[in-house]
């Protein structure tokens, strides 16, 4: 509605749907950073245990841990996904899939598996540290959740996650 309405008044109908994208990436940006404010002990630990990765794969899980703590969810959730079905779920290439394995296999926090029906198929599984690894991270982001969120009603709780529900489908059926 405030859309339409400043689209009327002005000469430029994108201008206003710009100016509020541009704030409401900020303001994700803003709550994404007090959701997981600090790295908690484990994903330093995570990063000693790289110290044999190549400084390439290791620069990009260090740069972006979201997507491996994505990776883990995904892992814990769907334990034995092939290297192709993760690569999918991360919508990631291939080889980033790949890249992104090699670096939890060689921290002892994945492994790779063969398919017991078809030994030319690989499947990836966290290890039991892998496991620890994810369940400490999610409950640091679990609590600063909660911590951001009791500042709402549970009515406006329940709206502002159907919301994030709605958006969430929105992007897998757009594929963005």
């Amino acid at each position: 509605m405030q859309y339409l309405q400043n689209a009327k008044n002005n000469r430029d109908p994108q201008q206003p749907y710009a100016v509020q994208a541009a704030e409401f990436t900020e303001a994700l940006r803003e709550m994404l950073a007090k959701v997981a404010p600090h790295p908690p002990k484990e994903l330093f630990q995570l990063i000693t245990r790289l110290d044999g990765a190549k400084p390439k794969d290791k620069a990009h899980l260090i740069s972006n841990p979201g997507i491996f703590h994505r990776m883990n969810s995904i892992l814990h959730r769907k334990p034995g996904l092939t290297m192709g079905e993760l690569s999918q779920a991360l919508s990631v290439p291939l080889y980033t899939a790949t890249r992104m394995v090699d670096s939890l296999v060689a921290a002892g926090l994945a492994e790779r598996l063969s398919d017991p029906d078809d030994r030319r198929i690989v499947r990836v599984t966290l290890t039991d540290d892998g496991l620890r690894f994810h369940e400490a991270i999610n409950a640091d982001v679990t609590r600063n959740i909660q911590r951001i969120m009791a500042c709402l009603t549970t009515e406006e709780q329940d709206i502002l996650i159907a919301l994030f529900r709605k958006i969430t489908a929105s992007l897998k059926e757009s594929k963005i």
